[in-house]
């Protein structure tokens, strides 16, 4: 009986939290501009493994927790799938246009030449993307041209740039979510630029507040602990 009310107690509690525990090692590149090869080095650092797509198709998404999509990149219904599923997307300046899509919303060339400020938002901040990174940052090449949200549909601003456009903007989808970069950070990344994907990689939506189903059921784990100690 002992036994059982451990094994019982600890079921419980890991139920109750496994839902909200979120791992996004393996990230998935799907370019053209930007390789697998040339975000390895930035994003290894972080504890992330990166791999070269292909293709966009079930059985390539299979095992992958985030795909960044290359400049001229665009999805399909198997991405689209994936993000619904739980996935997250990453997207840099000309594939923005196929993340605001998700978003409901849109983006177009900016024509901006000139390298920008980022500044967060304090929905970004909240995020963690400001993680090692404070409360804005800028990279050269990395963050000179632009594109500009004429929509946002269903996305958050959590970066700016100068003048006060979005620079970047998320949201969920179904399950999963999108981040759309709407600047070229391929260009010669350096390590500010790869804290930021990996920031963006770690961000999971706060868990939503626990069904009374799940709070019952951690409720009969803590008696069946309580019970133990009673015992012992």
């Amino acid at each position: 009986m002992k036994r059982f009310h451990t094994t019982f107690a600890a079921a419980a509690v890991a139920a109750l939290f496994a839902c909200s525990a979120a791992h996004a090692g393996m990230v998935g590149v799907f370019g053209q501009y930007i390789s697998a090869g040339t975000l390895a080095g930035g994003l290894n650092a972080h504890g992330h493994t990166v791999v070269a797509l292909d293709e966009l198709s079930d059985a390539s998404l299979a095992g992958i927790d985030t795909v960044i999509l290359g400049r001229e990149r665009t999805g399909n219904n198997a991405l689209a799938g994936f993000i619904q599923g739980g996935g997250k997307l990453i997207t840099e300046w000309s594939s923005a246009g196929y993340g605001m899509s998700l978003l409901n919303g849109s983006a177009s060339d900016a024509a901006n030449y000139y390298e920008s400020n980022v500044v967060f938002t304090a929905a970004g901040l909240a995020a963690g993307l400001g993680e090692q990174l404070g409360s804005n940052y800028t990279d050269g090449n990395a963050t000179e041209f632009f594109q500009n949200f004429s929509q946002l549909g269903l996305g958050t601003v959590y970066a700016t740039r100068d003048g006060g456009a979005a620079a970047i903007v998320g949201g969920a989808v179904g399950e999963g979510f999108v981040w759309v970069n709407g600047y070229d950070w391929a260009d010669f990344p350096t390590s500010v630029t790869y804290q930021l994907l990996a920031n963006e990689i770690a961000y999971s939506e706060p868990a939503a507040v626990p069904e009374p189903a799940s709070v019952a059921l951690l409720g009969l784990g803590l008696l069946g602990l309580a019970s133990l100690r009673r015992r012992a």
